[in-house]
């Protein structure tokens, strides 16, 4: 077993992988090459993905394995197994083998994955696919035994990387089935090859010369019934080939040839098995439940001091015992199966203490995770609790949260009950796949347990007490409660041990670019923010002892975000400095961006994008500096809105490109500043169909959340996308609404940021129909009215085509400018009226309007009249 040193932040962190698993199996000596099979890869190797799917025993990892030695470019290799179900897992494998074709591939990924506790996962593979684009020459990345793997976030993942990967990546995956990949579009563009059982099958030229190989000769009809006997099918042939050299008579042999379950359960048994003498039929037999088999584990198990040299001898002179390294080997698949038949009618009862001697080894040898797995399996559950409960911590920051909930969902039920720390594991579990009534399960079990364990020392319950408490202020979070939050977290700080465990500052949202939608900004409800403020309860977790919250700047830079809100921009930068101190201090980059985002906001509200664009980018710089490279994505996605506020739309164009974001992309508020920047540049390119698609779905999303500032930013782009796709009925009837939840809490800079196309509807509204709250729009149309913002090119939706305004239109424009009428200007160019019509019409349309003073004032704002 050797070890992988990934860095983090400012530690490392030793992950213990198995190099084998990325090593190219090896094939025997004196295999028959298939050029046929090897040709046809290279042909596939034109598209994305290469499915090789077949039963067990069609030589798939040998076909494959074979073609990658021979292969002039290069190829990765990762053999999966059933813990790779995790997906942090799954990918750290992943960029290791890939690692193995450049120093680094895949490190950022890595660094992203273990600094997160829930990872945005189109953003890490996204830094994946950019370190594999800059590979100078094509290469393959086989995935084997793909079948084993059932959890969905891989298939979700794996199917992004190769529907996005460059076009240097081919991915080859193997498997006994197809895989759940979505690839509709791939398939539809040709991207996808597959070879299957008629590919892989023997046929009867490669029949005869795997034959001939072992010194086996066969007449043509000879080779055809074997053919038909086996199908083609690899292991059978093995099997056949093994039979026929101890057998003297060939004709009986091929013609007692059977069925696949005849093949395995009868030569297995005779040909196989029955050629080594009792003392390694015994070995055999215990270490069939191995995984992978060395010789220190091997002889813990048997208790044989010999076991080195016999899983060398049995390595060299057994086909279906395979040699990984020097070190490593592991029994073919179907074989394993077979011996482990074959265990269980002999020994089932000396099953259990089998798994238990490979249990202690790998706890020994420090192989943790692979000793739980043992302890699982051979039904010691509470040997794996007490190793469980030890690594829960460990797991948790790792994020390899999968491994850990299957774990818990093997214990059985009465020995979690007994643990209150694995009761809070299953709780920190449900918190990860974001179900709240398991969480209070899990802590009303963890409370009962903690009073039955009262008497136990050294339980580590002032830890997990503090778990405890963050777990029921995540509860308070899903409710909205904001007084039971700050009382939960108060109890937290209070925590004589101080400890910040897993999950400490989980109801802050530090993957979101703002905390105004979170408990520290009342959850938006600014009217209650400014209660809380005026009473002082805002501030009261700045007496809290956790540096994760209150010492790190998350509460100053939530006020921040209040105070701009409320177009209080001085002050609001005042507690910016402040908190940014604080946070840069900490490290803390979950407040730290955020108070970039706010201070690039007062930037660009004071007419000066270039100062803004300046402040994302040296977010950037700081980001990488702590190695939360997660953030990069939002705030490449900030500086997209300020480029193309700046008349810059190939930036944004650039980036909408690169971002890999799609309207059907599954939505999460960790990623929604990010697909509500690409539904303004698609406003801005014209597709506004598409964005109007986009903004429905997110606005569904942050309802259901109840993200009050997402609601009025995202209702306020899709009534203007509306008005921009001729829906205007539609578009002023969403921000009539819009507007009375903005009143309700007080929402200024929301609807004042949106410049020239608010301002546009703001006043059209006020014409078509009565408005409540008419002090409060007149404020919002005053703020307007004197924004710099009126500037920028804004979303350029309703002013699409404005700068293709003709000579003709731009002089008919001047004039309505002058206060000349429709028929003052058909004398004034010497044109017919109708003519002056037509112009109008197609003024109004390019800018966006359905009047005159509507047009005149859209042509100055946007620098057309002067």
């Amino acid at each position: 077993m050797s070890r992988k040193v990934v860095h983090l932040n400012n530690f490392v962190q030793e992950i213990p992988l198995l190099q084998t698993k990325m090593q190219v199996p090896r094939t025997l000596s004196g295999l028959v090459e298939r050029p046929r099979i090897h040709n046809r890869l290279d042909e596939m190797l034109q598209g994305r993905l290469t499915l090789v799917t077949a039963p067990a025993g069609f030589g798939k990892t040998t076909a494959v394995a074979q073609w990658a030695r021979q292969k002039g470019s290069p190829v990765a290799w990762l053999s999966l197994d059933g813990s790779d179900n995790d997906p942090v897992r799954f990918w750290i494998y992943v960029a290791a083998a890939l690692g193995g074709l450049k120093k680094d591939i895949g490190a950022e990924m890595a660094l992203m994955l273990r600094s997160s506790t829930n990872p945005p996962w189109e953003a890490a593979i996204s830094l994946l696919i950019d370190d594999l684009s800059h590979l100078p020459s094509d290469f393959a990345l086989v995935l084997d035994d793909y079948h084993l793997i059932s959890e969905p976030l891989v298939h979700e993942t794996l199917s992004f990387l190769v529907r996005y990967a460059p076009g240097q990546l081919h991915t080859i995956v193997a498997g006994r089935t197809e895989p759940p990949l979505s690839l509709p579009r791939l398939r539809a563009a040709g991207q996808v090859a597959e070879l299957n059982v008629r590919d892989l099958g023997f046929a009867p030229g490669e029949m005869a010369a795997f034959y001939k190989q072992r010194d086996i000769d066969l007449t043509g009809e000879e080779v055809e019934k074997l053919a038909g006997r086996t199908g083609g099918w690899a292991a059978g042939m093995q099997i056949a080939a093994m039979s026929l050299l101890e057998s003297g008579d060939k004709a009986a042999t091929i013609e007692r040839f059977g069925g696949r379950d005849r093949l395995l359960a009868g030569y297995f048994l005779e040909e196989v098995f029955g050629w080594f003498g009792p003392d390694v039929q015994e070995f055999l037999l215990q270490t069939s439940i191995l995984g992978h088999l060395s010789g220190p584990l091997c002889q813990a198990v048997t208790g044989r001091p010999d076991s080195v040299t016999v899983l060398a001898t049995v390595g060299k002179s057994c086909g279906f015992v395979a040699c990984l390294d020097d070190q490593w080997y592991v029994y073919h698949h179907l074989f394993a199966e077979f011996l482990q038949g074959l265990l269980k009618e002999r020994y089932p009862d000396r099953i259990r203490g089998m798994y238990g001697k490979a249990a202690r080894w790998c706890e020994d040898a420090g192989l943790a995770s692979k000793a739980v797995d043992y302890y699982l399996q051979g039904g010691e559950y509470h040997q794996a609790a007490g190793l469980v409960e030890r690594l829960v911590q460990e797991m948790l920051n790792l994020g390899e949260t999968a491994t850990l909930f299957r774990w818990l969902q093997a214990l059985p039920a009465e020995v979690v009950d007994k643990s209150p720390a694995l009761c809070v594991a299953q709780a920190w579990a449900a918190v990860a796949a974001n179900r709240a009534a398991e969480v209070e399960l899990w802590l009303e079990r963890a409370d009962a347990s903690c009073r039955d364990a009262e008497a136990r020392p050294g339980d580590g319950r002032n830890n997990m007490a503090v778990d405890m408490v963050v777990l029921r202020a995540y509860l308070a979070v899903k409710r909205r409660d904001v007084p039971g939050v700050l009382h939960c977290l108060t109890r937290a700080g209070q925590n004589p041990e101080k400890v910040i465990t897993y999950g400490r500052s989980a109801a802050f949202q530090q993957l979101e670019t703002s905390l105004l939608g979170g408990v520290l900004g009342w959850f938006g409800r600014l009217k209650e923010a400014v209660r809380a403020v005026e009473s002082g309860a805002h501030l009261k977790l700045r007496s809290l002892a956790d540096p994760a919250t209150a010492r790190a700047g998350y509460v100053l830079v939530a006020y921040a975000e209040i105070l701009y809100e409320w177009n209080k921009a001085d002050a609001a930068v005042k507690s910016l400095v402040e908190g940014m101190e604080e946070a840069q201090r900490m490290e803390q980059a979950g407040a730290l961006v955020p108070a970039f985002f706010t201070l690039a906001k007062i930037h660009r509200s004071r007419g000066d994008l270039a100062v803004a664009l300046a402040t994302a980018e040296e977010a950037e710089r700081k980001v990488r500096s702590f190695g939360q490279l997660h953030w990069l994505f939002p705030l490449a996605a900030l500086k997209a809105r300020l480029n193309l506020e700046a008349g810059d739309s190939e930036a944004a164009e650039a980036w909408l490109a690169h971002s890999r974001l799609d309207i059907y992309d599954r939505l999460s508020a960790a990623r929604a500043y990010e697909h509500i920047t690409c539904a303004r540049v698609l406003l801005a390119l014209g597709r506004v169909a598409e964005a109007l698609l986009l903004l429905e779905r997110l606005l569904v999303l942050a309802e259901k959340e109840q993200r009050l500032p997402g609601i009025i930013e995202i209702s306020n782009l899709l009534a203007i996308a509306c008005d921009t796709a001729g829906r205007t009925a539609e578009g002023l009837e969403i921000l009539r609404q819009n507007l009375a939840l903005g009143r309700e809490n007080g929402y200024l800079r929301s609807f004042v940021d949106e410049g020239a196309p608010m301002l546009t509807l703001l006043r059209r509204l006020t014409r078509s129909q009565p408005v409540d709250g008419e002090a409060y729009l007149r404020q919002l149309l005053d703020l307007l009215r004197e924004s710099p913002v009126l500037r920028y090119s804004g979303l350029q939706a309703v002013s699409a085509g404005c700068d293709n305004l003709t000579a003709k239109e731009l002089a008919v424009l001047r004039l309505v400018a002058a206060g000349l009428n429709r028929r003052s200007i058909a004398g004034e160019l010497g044109v017919a009226l109708t003519t002056v019509k037509t112009h109008l019409a197609n003024i109004y349309g390019k800018l966006g309007v359905t009047d005159r003073r509507d047009a005149v004032e859209r042509a100055r704002q946007m620098g057309i009249l002067q």
